[in-house]
Parts: structure tokens; C-alpha cells; sequence
């Protein structure tokens, strides 16, 4: 298990050699030559998480403000990261495929809203020819 310890605001080491480092809003694990092992990361917390353990849990976060709402979808991105990065494949795969129903599911949708509201104008003409 590797320990983490503070070097400045911002900047952390950890004992394996990599470093923790904020970048803007979020956190990246860079390797000791400085190229980027792991990140973007939404908060300190989840880059110590990973360097530690090699994987992210995926918690459900109160989502009560915008804020956390945009955290947690920063945290479930990295978790589908961390495990495609450790060789697990099944988690994007499913969200892939969620994401193209919802996708197929919608366009669906429209084009049923768009047929009917043109049925009505066939079955007025042909009314009108009776």
C-alpha cells in the first residue's frame, strides 16, 4: 500500500515515486518522469484512492447541487477509466451500449411524435372524399 504525503498545496508525493498534481479543477497521478499515469481526477480524495489501491469505487454522492452532481459524473467516468486501465473491459462496454439505446430509444421517440401529427391530416382527406 502506498503512502501518500503533501509536498505544497496542490502537489503530493507518493511513496512509489508517482505525484499527485492539481491541474486547473482536477487532479492527475504523473509517474516519476512526469508523464501522465492516471487522471483527470474530480477531487484529491479519489487520486489517493487510486494510487493506493489501483481502482476506484464508484460511491452514489449526495446530489443535492449542481456542483456534486457534475463531481459524481467526474467520479464515475474515472471509475470506467481506472477499470478499463486495469484490463476491465465490461464496465465501458456496458455503458456504451446504454448510451446507444437511450440514444436509438429518443430518436424513436421523435419520429413516433412526427408520424402522429401527420396521420390526422391523411385521415381528414380521406374523409372529405366519401
Amino acid at each position: 500500500m502506498n503512502k501518500v504525503t503533501r509536498i505544497e498545496s496542490g502537489k503530493y508525493s507518493v511513496s512509489d515515486g508517482r505525484f499527485i498534481v492539481k491541474s486547473g479543477s482536477s487532479w492527475y497521478v504523473l509517474q516519476e518522469d512526469g508523464n501522465n499515469d492516471f487522471g483527470p481526477l474530480p477531487t484529491l480524495s479519489i487520486a489517493k484512492e487510486y494510487v493506493t489501491t489501483g481502482t476506484i469505487e464508484s460511491k452514489e454522492p449526495n446530489r443535492s447541487t449542481q456542483h456534486t452532481r457534475r463531481q459524481s459524473r467526474k467520479a464515475f467516468h474515472a471509475h470506467i477509466a481506472a477499470e478499463s486501465k486495469n484490463g476491465n473491459q465490461g464496465p465501458l462496454i456496458i455503458y456504451i451500449i446504454i448510451a446507444l439505446l437511450m440514444f436509438i430509444v429518443g430518436i424513436a421517440i421523435e419520429v413516433n411524435k412526427t408520424l402522429l401529427r401527420l396521420v390526422p391530416m391523411y385521415h381528414k382527406k380521406s374523409n372529405c372524399h366519401t
